[in-house]
């Protein structure tokens, strides 16, 4: 299949803390990526270089060949991304938060309707379509999460600690869902 990301020589500080350092790998079309590492080691600064919201010092990032900092808006219809502290709205409902991420992401309304229901589906929330997202539990909220990082069906999931706070029962529902 090939690489679809490629990170080469990375190097990120922070004033004069590094955080990454000379960093090389590369992660195959198709393939399940982790990082695991002690807390404030780089893990979130490396995913936030990964999506161009923050600019290494040094090195490049790769994706499809192309330097991600060069691809624009073509990096986010490509890349989805669910943050450890979640970027879904609270005061509005699972149907809401779905809809508007399908519109940042440029969709219209009958393709928004139809991965909406793909979605709900698959994640387990159709009970909950008209339910605000601070009345869902820890679990459905983390769902939603990655649902609406999921509703422009991009090539690249990015996760950031997707089962940190979850109970064990939760956190293999979660696991089993990413596969």
């Amino acid at each position: 299949m090939g690489d679809i990301i490629e990170v080469r020589n990375l190097t990120k500080r922070f004033g004069e803390n590094i955080i990454l350092d000379n960093l090389s790998f590369s992660i195959e079309e198709g393939s399940i990526f982790g990082l695991i590492g002690r807390s404030g080691c780089g893990k979130t600064t490396l995913l936030n270089l990964l999506v161009d919201f923050l600019k290494p010092n040094k090195g490049s990032i790769h994706f499809r060949g192309k330097e991600i900092s060069k691809l624009g808006n073509k990096l986010g219809e490509n890349v989805g991304l669910a943050c450890q502290e979640g970027s879904f709205y609270h005061e509005l409902t699972v149907s809401e938060n779905l809809s508007y991420f399908g519109r940042l992401y440029g969709l219209e309304g009958k393709e928004i309707k139809e991965r909406s229901k793909i979605l709900l589906e698959t994640f387990g929330l159709t009970d909950a379509i008209n339910t605000f997202g601070t009345n869902l539990s820890v679990g459905m909220q983390k769902r939603l999460d990655i649902a609406c990082s999921l509703i422009h069906d991009p090539e690249v999931l990015i996760l950031d600690e997707p089962t940190a706070n979850l109970d064990p029962a939760l956190r293999k529902n979660i696991l089993d869902l990413i596969k």
